[in-house]
């Protein structure tokens, strides 16, 4: 991978807007998959194999912060969610298929009547993934520029999903543990997965330190070659939350700036509004990324914005981080 660069997103005075509270090449071989994984070191994975070993997994790390540790008390939740936003969830079916979305990561109780809008409207729309591609930002700067995850399953408690190491591996990116291990953003979409198609649906988590848009040209670029290669039927989300701590009238001034930048399926102009407006979406890089990956699938895409809202009815109205949940689709 050429040209990318571990940089500072825009709109951001360090790594990455603190918003991490609860509010290199791959081959494929027969038996084993063989990376370097950015460091110059060659490692072995084990592919998954019917007699799955599953020592090789993820355990939730933000369980009882962002999400209920419980199995029942996230199913509970997301059902109350789901109940309370009926009346306004987007019932016109999609005329084609649905590519992915936008979905925010921060703590269930704060995001998750917004998230809930996606994940039904994929459901209604009778759209069973084989895989969902989760991008998400990187927070606290560890591993690669852009990694992919090779866990074998990541655990949450209301299911265990499998990662899609074939799909992975065609991406051709060095896989990384370390880029997920502290990391939220890509943990808290999973509950979500594993209560609205909670059949087989597998996972592939890329994680994006680089949130430039060269560096969203490349994963999309990626993400698409391994689709292509594999023939999977994939979802793709982007975990992204939208302004932090400022005054609501702000964030959704703020946020207005980037939407229209997405509705026009700009994606250089994301980057660029994010940067001169000092934005302080934490996801411009996955973003771009599924704005990237969707105009490779059809350049004539379609978007629809499907809920907005903010913490603050679940604390302080004068600092919120907002959330907004958008469709993609054909």
């Amino acid at each position: 991978m050429q040209n990318v660069r571990a940089g500072i997103i825009p709109g951001s005075t360090g790594m990455m807007p603190e918003c991490d509270r609860p509010g290199g090449c791959c081959q494929l071989g027969m038996i084993s998959l063989t990376c370097t994984d950015g460091t110059g070191f060659n490692k072995t994975i084990p592919l998954p194999s019917m007699a799955a070993d599953k020592t090789n997994t993820r355990p939730p790390g933000v369980a009882g912060m962002f999400y209920p540790s419980g199995r029942d008390e996230v199913g509970r939740l997301l059902d109350l969610f789901l109940k309370e936003e009926e009346p306004d969830i987007d019932k016109n079916p999609v005329p084609g298929a649905v590519l992915g979305g936008i979905v925010p990561h921060a703590g269930i109780e704060y995001c998750g009547r917004q998230a809930v809008h996606f994940f039904e409207t994929a459901r209604n729309n009778l759209f069973i993934a084989e895989t969902v591609v989760i991008v998400n930002p990187n927070h606290y700067g560890l591993g690669p520029p852009i990694s992919v995850d090779d866990h074998q399953y990541w655990e949450v408690p209301n299911g265990t999903a499998e990662t899609d190491l074939e799909l992975a591996a065609e991406m051709k990116l060095p896989f990384s543990k370390a880029a997920q291990r502290r990391e939220h953003s890509a943990e808290v979409i999973v509950p979500y997965i594993k209560h609205f198609f909670p059949g087989k649906t597998r996972i592939v988590c890329l994680n994006m330190l680089d949130q430039d848009h060269d560096a969203a040209v490349e994963a999309a670029g990626r993400i698409h070659t391994a689709v292509r290669r594999t023939g999977r039927r994939v979802l793709l989300i982007a975990s992204s939350d939208f302004s932090h701590f400022v005054s609501r009238s702000e964030a959704r001034d703020k946020d207005d700036i980037l939407l229209k930048a997405i509705l026009n399926k700009d994606s250089s102009g994301v980057f660029e509004k994010a940067a001169r407006h000092d934005l302080s979406v934490c996801g411009c890089g996955p973003i771009m990324t599924l704005m990237e990956y969707s105009d490779i699938v059809e350049p004539d895409y379609k978007v629809r914005v499907l809920s907005r809202g903010d913490s603050g009815p679940a604390g302080d109205t004068s600092g919120v981080v907002s959330y907004v949940s958008v469709l993609f689709y054909i």
